[in-house]
C-alpha cells in the first residue's frame, strides 16, 4: 500500500566549512511561519516608508508653467489730471477822497457855513460800477445798488471795457433820489467832519453823504486808462460809477456841500477831514487810503488853507 503523506521538500544549505553539507527539512508549518514573517517585514517596511514620507513636503502633481508662458501684467497708463488755471484776477476800484478845495464861509442867519468842493477819485485798476435793483432791504422809495466787479480776461493788469468781462456781483447799499439835486444818488459815498489838530473828536460831522457817481475829470498825474468819459447819467434806472483814472467832482455851491461852523471855532487852525466809502460797503483794492485831511484857518467869516502839518 502506497504512502499518501505529503512529500517533504528538502533545501540544501551549504556550510561555511568546505566539504560539509547540511539538510534542512521544511514542513508545511515552516512555510506558514515564513509567510507570516515575510508579511510582517513588508508591513514594517511600508511603515518606515510612510514615516519618512510624512516628514517631507509632498510633491505636487501640478506642473508649473514655464517662464516663457507667464503672461505679464500690463498696467494701463494713467491719465494725468488736467490742471485748471485759476480765474483771471479781479480789476477792483480804489476810491479816495482828494483834498477839499474852493473853501469859503457863508452866513445864513446866525449860522456860519463852511463850504468846500469835494472830489472822489478812482485810483484803482478797475471801474466802480453800480447797478440799480429792486427795493430789497432799502427804505421805501429807494432801491438796492449792486456793485459789479470786472475780471482781467487778458491778464494784462489794465482795464479794457471791450475785452474784460463782468464777474462777481454783490449788493452794496441803497440808491435814493436826492431832492436838492433832482436825480439819483448812491447813499453813504462820503463823510465830512471838522476837528481840532491832535484830536479824534469831531466838532461837527456829516457821516453819510450821497453822491451821483460819474466821470467829471481825470485824476491829476495818473496814467490814462479810460480815455473818454463813460459814466454820466444818474436817473432812476441808469448805472452809476467812476472809471479808473477819473474823478467825480462835487462843487462847493451844490446843495449839501458844507459844514456848520461851531461858534467856538474862531481864529484857529482846524482839520477838515473827507473820507470816501465811510461804511466800507464797496469792494476795493485798498481800504486804508480812503481819507484825506487839510488844515484850514478860520477867522470870523474868512477861511484859508494852512501849512500846518498837525492835520496829517
Amino acid at each position: 500500500m502506497a504512502d499518501r503523506r505529503a512529500p517533504i521538500a528538502s533545501v540544501w544549505h551549504y556550510s561555511s566549512l568546505p566539504g560539509i553539507g547540511t539538510v534542512t527539512v521544511v514542513t508545511k508549518a515552516t512555510r506558514v511561519t515564513s509567510a507570516v514573517a515575510a508579511t510582517a517585514l513588508v508591513v514594517g517596511l511600508v511603515g518606515v516608508v510612510l514615516a519618512v514620507s510624512d516628514g517631507r513636503p509632498k510633491a505636487s502633481n501640478i506642473t508649473p508653467p514655464s517662464p516663457s508662458r507667464v503672461t505679464p501684467t500690463i498696467t494701463p497708463p494713467t491719465t494725468p489730471t488736467p490742471t485748471v488755471p485759476p480765474p483771471p484776477a479781479l480789476l477792483l476800484p480804489n476810491m479816495r477822497s482828494l483834498r477839499a478845495s474852493d473853501l469859503s464861509i457863508e452866513v445864513v442867519g446866525d449860522v456860519r457855513r463852511l463850504r468846500f468842493a469835494a472830489s472822489l477819485a478812482n485810483v484803482g485798476p478797475g471801474p466802480l460800477l453800480l447797478l440799480p435793483r429792486g427795493r430789497g432791504e432799502c427804505r421805501r422809495g429807494q432801491h438796492e445798488a449792486v456793485q459789479v466787479l470786472y475780471r482781467d480776461r487778458n491778464r494784462n493788469g489794465t482795464f479794457q471795457r471791450a475785452r474784460d468781462r463782468q464777474g462777481n456781483r454783490r449788493v452794496t447799499g441803497c440808491m435814493l433820489r436826492h431832492s436838492g439835486h433832482n436825480h439819483w444818488h448812491f447813499d453813504a459815498m462820503a463823510a465830512y467832519s471838522l476837528r481840532r489838530p491832535g484830536s479824534s473828536q469831531a466838532l461837527v460831522a456829516r457821516k453819510k453823504v450821497s453822491f451821483c457817481l460819474r466821470d467829471n475829470r481825470r485824476v491829476p498825474g495818473q496814467r490814462v486808462v479810460v480815455p473818454r468819459r463813460h459814466f454820466g447819467k444818474c436817473s432812476r434806472n441808469s448805472q452809476q460809477g467812476i472809471s479808473p483814472g477819473w474823478v467825480d467832482l462835487y462843487k462847493a455851491d451844490l446843495s449839501g456841500q458844507w459844514l456848520r461852523l461851531p461858534n467856538s471855532v474862531d481864529s484857529e487852525v482846524v482839520c477838515l477831514d473827507l473820507r470816501a466809502d465811510p461804511l466800507d460797503r464797496l469792494v476795493e483794492t485798498n481800504e486804508t487810503d480812503n481819507a484825506t485831511s487839510v488844515a484850514i484857518r478860520v477867522d470870523g467869516t474868512r477861511v484859508r488853507t494852512s501849512k500846518s502839518a498837525a492835520c496829517r
